[in-house]
């Protein structure tokens, strides 16, 4: 027992730190948030096959700030590159490699790159998760991309637990 259980009887409160969520929001990023990467990447056959800079261009797409919970955002591949500060052309070969193998794909006209199975590797983990991807919509920019990641969405949930599809079903109509 510490001097201030000893003196008050209660345990002393915890020291809580200032959020960083301002600051994230300030540079432009949304707050902060995890994903899972299986070990087993590594022996995915598409992955593998990968040169280098296509490896390291997925692991930067799949924790982009900026992806959503949906698996798409809004980017466009000079972006990408002035972000990673690589070359136009070395991004673009790296992406093309992603592309073909059917690991992302991308509207550029649209402005927004989907990853078509996030959502197999990154499942909610809570119905509250799914009513959350109502936001996560706001920020995919409309174009037939959106349209897939929804359906990704739509099928990944009807596979769960009923309290998983509806929290679905409560989704505003964007979602059927």
């Amino acid at each position: 027992m510490g001097p201030e259980t000893e003196r008050t009887g209660r345990l002393p409160r915890p020291l809580i730190l200032p959020s960083l969520q301002g600051l994230s929001v300030f540079l432009g990023y949304p707050m902060a948030r995890y994903r899972k990467i299986s070990t087993r990447i590594w022996n995915d056959e598409k992955f593998i096959n990968l040169s280098d800079d296509g490896k390291f261009l997925f692991l930067f797409l799949l924790t982009h700030p900026h992806m959503t919970s949906l698996g798409a955002m809004r980017a466009t591949p000079e972006g990408l590159a002035s972000e990673l500060k690589w070359s136009s052309e070395r991004l673009s070969k790296a992406f093309r490699e992603a592309i073909t193998k059917g690991m992302v794909k991308s509207n550029n006209g649209a402005c927004c790159i989907f990853l078509p199975n996030f959502l197999k590797h990154n499942q909610p983990e809570s119905p509250n998760v799914i009513k959350s991807w109502r936001n996560a919509l706001d920020d995919i920019p409309e174009c037939s991309l959106k349209d897939e990641a929804i359906q990704q969405a739509k099928n990944v949930s009807s596979k769960m637990s009923k309290a998983f599809q509806e929290a679905f079903e409560s989704l505003p109509e964007a979602f059927r």
